[in-house]
């Protein structure tokens, strides 16, 4: 987890805490002036820290629900459960106290979305003539398309929550990367690495897709098997109007030339018999 994520988490976090040292402190111990300063420090942190912000470009992963509304579930599980089990556990007794304990079950929901929201916070993809960079987490991996050893177009497909789960917590491991548009059906570009590692993104979240088709071609790396033909021929017409490409001449063009080749060759072998 880079540097950015740990900040999107202390940015949930630490306002979580004082909001619930508010609710419990005012119920033990502290007077309702600090309670109440303990819950605005608390807003004023998760206001004040600065936000990631992604390159210009960058493709984000779509968050359902947003953002704010993973955050605003999160606070509202967090302090609510976390205060009735701290409460409960320390001045309550018998079945009501073992009934707070299991109010940390719920609680703990909170930190599930703070992660998913820092998550979407700090991942994105952006992509480049040679290459592309993914972030994930607040780190960064920079891929250039001579290293890759292989592009697939794959048809990813879930229902439900699952499809939830697989766009928000986006990887299945430090050496698998996945960026997807959060919905049911979604056509996916893989790329794989030479050492194995994986990147797989929603081709829908890709704005212009035929650019990146094209630098892929340049690069001189086969395109995916999952475009047709018809296609590859665009790409390539494209791509040699874009950046040029061998020129192919016209029959007559060629006939031409080897008639004036063919003239001067003749006249100069006149010339050499006068003299």
């Amino acid at each position: 987890m880079g540097k950015t994520a740990k900040l999107e988490l202390i940015r949930r976090i630490l306002p979580l805490c004082l909001s619930v040292l508010g609710i419990v402190g005012g119920y033990f111990f502290m007077s309702v002036l600090s309670s109440l300063l303990c819950v605005i420090a608390a807003a004023g942190i998760y206001a004040a820290l600065p936000r990631p912000k992604a390159p210009s470009g960058a493709i984000r992963p779509v968050s359902s629900p947003a953002v704010p509304v993973l955050d605003g579930i999160g606070f509202v599980f967090g302090v609510g459960f976390f205060s009735i089990a701290f409460v409960g556990m320390a001045d309550w007794g018998g079945a009501a106290a073992l009934l707070a304990l299991a109010c940390l079950a719920p609680a703990c929901v909170s930190l599930v979305l703070f992660t998913v929201a820092a998550r979407q916070e700090t991942s994105w993809v952006r992509f480049f003539s040679n290459g592309f960079e993914f972030t994930q987490f607040g780190l960064r991996v920079r891929v250039m398309y001579e290293e890759l050893k292989k592009i697939d177009v794959r048809h990813w497909q879930a229902s439900g929550w699952v499809a939830w789960f697989q766009s928000t917590v986006g990887s299945s491991g430090p050496r698998s990367a996945v960026l997807l548009n959060g919905a049911e059906s979604t056509n996916t570009l893989v790329f794989k690495r030479r050492d194995g590692a994986t990147f797989t993104i929603s081709s829908e979240l890709i704005p212009d897709l035929q650019r990146v088709l094209i630098s892929i071609d340049r690069a001189g790396l086969e395109l995916p098997d999952g475009i047709s033909d018809y296609q590859r021929k665009k790409i390539r017409q494209r791509r040699e109007r874009m950046y040029g490409g061998p020129e192919r001449e016209a029959p007559s063009s060629l006939e031409q030339k080897d008639v004036a080749r063919i003239a001067a060759l003749i006249e100069h072998a006149r010339r050499n018999a006068g003299h």
